[in-house]
């Protein structure tokens, strides 16, 4: 029976993650395609796009990607080719084992199969799980890896050598993402510290050595420059303008550099600020509940991460939880407490991938909290303890089907936009025209939408080693760079009135570069076709000069 309800679980897991992946989300994010290429480009020549080999971190758009994903994605690209199944395989595939390894990780800390079963099929169906595990997501993998590294963990104080393999799984999330050097060693401390008492010195050395060799990979790439976006996407990196610090200084009176100025105005209120702020918000109920992350891509239309039910569920789980005590309730509680920070320090207020490790804890009290309801209404005799579990099951179905609808039928017509749906077909489209692009004098491709330069790469397969040759990365001084030219194509803003005289061009832009009224009636351009969103929005246009 129990492997029953397992299978159960799992095969709800995996239907949810694979159901119409490579369509849903509906397009691939930039990041999502420089991955795949990267891959695509280490399988065909053991270099990354910039022909490093064999790297650690991608330096893709500038921003150094942790390249563990790419080399996941290496073998379901030999065998399914460049595109969006294989690309995202990786990521639902280890959505599905972080619900495995869920189960076996409550299993060992509260031995209750029933608490097993429950915080399972509760990360089975989390939205905010669920969000991140089908596209290809990098926090994924590392929370899965995080998961079967503290369950491998817990089974070594039992038997040490299997220490070792935890150890593998923490070095192996390191290099998956980049809030993982921050959470990583966090929970690794809080492991040491609750199960201090258990560990042997004599059977850590190995695992601690393998650790050492883990972070020394890491220091090598700061020291080798790959930490440019670690610098920017922070929050320490934005300060006020000398505007606002001129404003207040007027106000009080006082000299900008005077000590009471930065006692009272200093920096350090506004970074003091920001963080409480931004940790608050993870355990905010609008966020939670109802608004969910700001981001498109991070949510789905009208609801918040979690489900309404759990207002209810984690409450008396966390209740529960503290209650019973315990060095395992304990560690639970730690992970719900550290999860959000390696968000809190981003740059950006609310970031709900950066802070996935919180799916994890949730889930567990999702699981006691229904858990504790049960008993409670089974201790009712009588027709009322049916009662209240029938509501609380028709809550939980009704919930469930409410997100089913709003992520697999209103998500993608509504945020097609910002999935950057039209990529894949302006190419369709150019190849059902038979267009041939080398033939043209210039190909201009608009920057509207991200990284364009990626997308020609993905879906024209490109070849790797003809990229590496010529691959220069426009890097600002700031965030992530990009890629200006590649053959006779260019990746830039369209300027019309300018552009518009170049003779044996083809221009791809939208329609607020390409506009009505300055294609359609003159003779000498030919509007080949238009893509619109899923919503009829009208998204990009292409034009031939002849």
């Amino acid at each position: 029976m129990r492997s029953f309800f397992l299978f159960v679980i799992l095969i709800l897991a995996s239907i949810l993650r694979f159901w119409d992946l490579p369509n849903n989300p509906p397009g691939l994010t930039w990041d999502e395609a420089a991955l795949g290429y990267n891959a695509y480009s280490i399988l065909q020549t053991g270099r990354d796009e910039y022909g490093n080999f064999l790297p650690l971190n991608l330096k893709s758009f500038g921003d150094f990607k942790p390249a563990l994903y790419a080399y996941l994605d290496i073998p379901f690209i030999a065998i399914f080719g460049l595109n969006e199944l294989a690309v995202r395989l990786p990521s639902a595939i280890f959505g599905v084992l972080g619900v495995l390894g869920v189960f076996l990780l409550v299993e060992r800390l509260f031995r209750k199969r029933e608490l097993s079963f429950l915080s399972a099929f509760f990360l089975a169906i989390s939205p905010w799980h669920l969000q991140f595990s089908r596209p290809a997501f990098e926090a994924n993998i590392a929370l899965t890896l995080n998961i079967f590294a503290v369950y491998f963990f817990l089974r070594g104080l039992e038997r040490k050598k299997i220490l070792i393999f935890s150890t593998i799984l923490f070095g192996l999330s390191l290099f998956t993402y980049q809030a993982s050097r921050l959470f990583v060693p966090l929970l690794m401390v809080i492991l040491f510290l609750v199960y201090r008492k258990s560990l042997d010195i004599k059977s850590v050395k190995v695992p601690v050595l393998i650790l050492a060799i883990f972070f020394a990979l890491i220091f090598w790439t700061f020291f080798n420059g790959q930490t440019s976006r670690l610098f920017v996407q922070n929050l320490f990196a934005y300060q006020r303008t000398q505007e606002v610090i001129s404003q207040i200084s007027s106000e009080d009176g006082m000299m900008e550099n005077s000590t009471g100025f930065k006692i009272l105005h200093g920096q350090w209120w506004v970074y003091t600020k920001g963080l409480f702020e931004r940790y608050l918000i993870y355990f905010s109920p609008k966020m939670l509940f109802i608004d969910g992350d700001y981001s498109e891509r991070h949510r789905v239309p009208d609801l918040g991460a979690l489900y309404f039910f759990s207002v209810i569920l984690i409450p008396i789980g966390l209740v529960y939880l503290l209650k019973n005590g315990g060095k395992n309730s304990l560690f639970i509680f730690w992970w719900l407490i550290l999860a959000p920070l390696p968000a809190v320090f981003s740059r950006d207020l609310i970031s709900n991938l950066r802070a996935l490790n919180l799916s994890l804890p949730i889930a567990v009290l999702e699981g006691i909290g229904v858990w504790v309801i049960y008993k409670w209404f089974r201790e009712i005799r009588g027709s009322w303890g049916y009662l209240g579990i029938g509501i609380i099951l028709l809550m939980i179905l009704s919930n469930f089907l409410i997100y089913l609808d709003r992520y697999f039928i209103h998500a993608p017509i509504e945020y097609s936009k910002y999935w950057v749906y039209g990529q894949k077909q302006i190419f369709s489209l150019i190849k059902s025209e038979n267009l041939d692009l080398s033939k043209f004098n210039k190909v201009v491709i608009t920057n509207t939408f991200g990284q364009p330069y990626i997308y020609y790469l993905f879906y024209t397969k490109y070849p790797p080693f003809n990229f590496q040759e010529q691959a220069s990365l426009d890097q600002p001084t700031s965030d992530v760079g990009t890629i200006r030219k590649i053959d006779n194509i260019e990746f830039r803003h369209i300027y019309w009135p300018t552009d518009r005289g170049e003779r044996n061009a083809l221009f791809i832009g939208s329609l607020e570069e390409l506009p009505d009224q300055d294609t359609f009636p003159f003779r000498e351009f030919r509007v080949v076709g238009d893509i619109e969103f899923l919503n009829g929005e009208k998204a990009l246009r292409i034009v031939e000069t002849k």
